[in-house]
């Protein structure tokens, strides 16, 4: 058996040139690392090769999906990116999805406005070679993320062999670096950044912040300061991808600190040019957006912000709530789902044990790596990693719109990734007695069953993302207690089942399971506009099988008093309208007259859209006193006299 090693971190070492035989007294040279050794690529391709070939053999399937999701909002519905590199200026010169709502009043219904330009740039570069007509356009789209997410783990690699080079006598297949890598291409966690073409911004992010990393390391192994610089362009790209790369202007620095010898004065150095990248982008970034982060417009949709209405302590007590889930992820990373929508996510108070046990964890593990980090312990490291890159998606400084998202936690799992390679690689080995970065027969049936674990988590995740039927399907199964997920299946049968169906009694089985799904979202969140949207569109299939005039027109009044100016429901419900023009007489008037006169024109003051309704009752029955009546009071009311008069005059002709 082999004779223990030390299981803790080594610096890397510092070399410092030898003094010059010369009188002359010149300043001599800083210092120079070794971090990375020649000759990667040579020594390296396989495991490189290996890694790359494993996100494809993971993700192939996905190359044949189309559009999902927030792909409407930033591809195919945006019209910037539909402009190819024509739209390019626009894309870098306002908010990322300005393009897709034309209007800048929309913008505000997200805190903090949205501005990731490069993944559009991307998007906007492929429809400007390929044609935005093209029908593959969307493969060509999957396969590009795919390669990305394998570089990442590729370049991942190169970096983690450069701070934790392969201890003598080892393999690189059971290296710390490697396994890592591994676990990262492998993680489940990772699968909607991949599968879905939107999460481009952040694998970009990441790319770029690991490039900057880089950059940085190897200006201390040459003191070329041309690698200083491209650290500092690289984080910037980063930075326009998406803005939790702003993190690594901690990162970086902190890395350079912990895995070197060089001076605490000269690992300031590397932060230089991170500060001005961050500057750059923070002027850029204004400049697009016209703030900060608090646009003044106050969001009071809990689909958009689902803290509304929340006190301070069930704020903070959810938070901790979802980032104690964001860890049982990290190593259960089961289910899986893209729904965190209220309420999937409950909202809870510091009774809840959940979120004191968060709590207690995070300050736990805040602390203990505070206390070691001197010491050079990896642990501590992946601690603090952890949490610099998670806080700004955590929701405690600035709100990101939603409890949590699965995709929120692909750069801190490096983190992870890092710390479950060294317990592998390193401490394992060493409790067991065994050589270290050696073929650990009992650690490597450890290695594979996690890796094995976590490839079939992911094979079985990616076909969910197919197409939304199966995103849905799988959703609704996963976020029992979200809103948005019985909302969004509704959507799916109504649209793909209902209207293809012939057969009446599978049209009523569907009718009875849309209606479930449309309540338990109101359930939810009684105030969803999605949701009322739906409820109508299922009354009106409803009313399809049972032909009762009364109920539909009383369930369209209950969506009515929640979102009478929603503009899908005023659309849908104005064609049927129409649809319904030859039903019953004297139920539809009565309706025309109760959401014309009463609703609108009494309860809300809008005499245009009381006689819009009102005309529908007068197109059905020409000459209905009522309706003659409540047109005549109203065209009065607004200083139409001579309208006013002509309908006072055709309803007492009809008394």
């Amino acid at each position: 058996m082999a004779a223990k090693n030390k299981s803790k971190t080594q610096p890397i070492k510092t070399i410092r040139p030898a003094p010059k035989a010369s009188a002359q007294k010149a300043k001599s040279p800083s210092p120079r690392t070794e971090t990375f050794q020649s000759g990667f690529w040579s020594k390296h391709w396989l495991p490189a090769l290996l890694l790359l070939v494993l996100a494809f053999a993971l993700y192939g399937a996905s190359t044949q999906f189309g559009y999902l999701l927030d792909d409407e909002m930033v591809i195919w519905g945006n019209q910037y990116v539909q402009q190819g590199f024509n739209g390019l200026r626009n894309i870098f010169g306002y908010d990322s999805f300005l393009g897709y709502f034309q209007d800048k009043q929309k913008l505000f219904l997200l805190e903090g406005g949205r501005y990731r330009p490069l993944s559009l740039a991307t998007f906007a570069a492929e429809v400007g070679i390929f044609g935005k007509d093209n029908p593959n356009l969307a493969h060509i789209s999957h396969t590009i993320n795919i390669l990305l997410y394998g570089l990442t783990g590729t370049f991942l690699y190169r970096i983690l062999l450069g701070l934790f080079p392969i201890r003598e006598g080892g393999k690189w297949y059971f290296s710390l670096a490697f396994v890592a890598a591994l676990l990262f291409v492998v993680h489940p966690l990772h699968t909607e950044c991949i599968a879905n073409i939107k999460g481009r911004d952040e694998i970009l992010a990441l790319l770029g912040s690991l490039a900057a990393l880089y950059a940085a390391l190897k200006y201390y192994d040459s003191n070329n300061f041309g690698w200083l610089a491209g650290s500092g362009v690289a984080l910037f790209l980063a930075m326009m991808a998406k803005e939790n790369a702003l993190t690594f202007l901690a990162i970086i620095p902190f890395t350079v600190w912990f895995f070197t010898k060089v001076s605490f004065s000269r690992t300031l150095a590397s932060a230089v040019p991170l500060l001005l990248a961050a500057i750059l982008f923070i002027i850029v970034r204004f400049n697009a957006l016209g703030f900060m982060v608090d646009h003044g417009k106050a969001v009071s949709d809990i689909m958009n912000d689902p803290f509304v209405g929340m006190s301070i302590g069930e704020k903070f007590a959810t938070i901790f709530l979802t980032l104690g889930w964001y860890i049982k992820l990290l190593f259960v990373p089961y289910p899986l789902t893209h729904d965190y929508y209220p309420y999937q996510v409950p909202k809870v108070g510091w009774s809840d044990w959940r979120a004191l046990l968060s709590l207690a964890l995070y300050v736990g593990m805040g602390v203990w790596a505070l206390l070691n980090i001197r010491k050079r312990s990896l642990p501590a490291y992946a601690i603090l990693f952890w949490l610099i890159t998670l806080s700004i998606v955590s929701n405690l400084f600035i709100s990101v719109g939603t409890f949590m998202n699965e995709r929120f936690t692909y750069m801190p799992s490096i983190a992870f990734c890092m710390l479950a390679a060294w317990f592998l690689t390193r401490k394992f080995p060493e409790w067991i007695k065994e050589k270290e970065d050696g073929p650990s027969i009992l650690g490597a049936i450890i290695l594979l069953a996690i890796l094995g674990l976590f490839a079939w988590r992911t094979l079985a995740r990616v076909p969910d993302w197919k197409d939304m039927r199966s995103l849905n399907t799988a959703a609704v199964k996963v976020s029992t207690n979200s809103c948005r997920a019985h909302t969004f299946y509704t959507r799916t049968l109504f649209e793909d089942d209902y209207s293809k169906a012939t057969d009446p009694a599978i049209k009523k089985a569907l009718v009875d399971l849309m209606e479930y799904h449309v309540e338990r979202s109101l359930q939810i969140n009684p105030n969803y506009g999605a949701a009322l949207v739906m409820k109508f569109n299922v009354a009106t299939a409803r009313f399809q099988l049972d032909h009762q005039l009364d109920k539909f027109f009383h369930q369209v009044e209950t969506v009515m008093e929640k979102i009478p100016y929603n503009t899908i429901f005023r659309e849908n419900l104005d064609k049927y309208m129409v649809y319904l023009n030859g039903s019953n007489s004297d139920k539809y008037i009565s309706f025309c007259h109760r959401a014309g006169y009463d609703f609108y024109y009494k309860d809300r003051k809008d005499p245009d859209t009381a006689l819009k309704f009102l005309q529908y009752g007068l197109d059905r029955q020409t000459e209905d006193i009522r309706i003659l009546d409540d047109m005549a009071e109203i065209y009065m009311a607004i200083g139409q006299d001579t309208k006013a008069i002509q309908f006072k005059a055709r309803a007492n002709a009809q008394r």
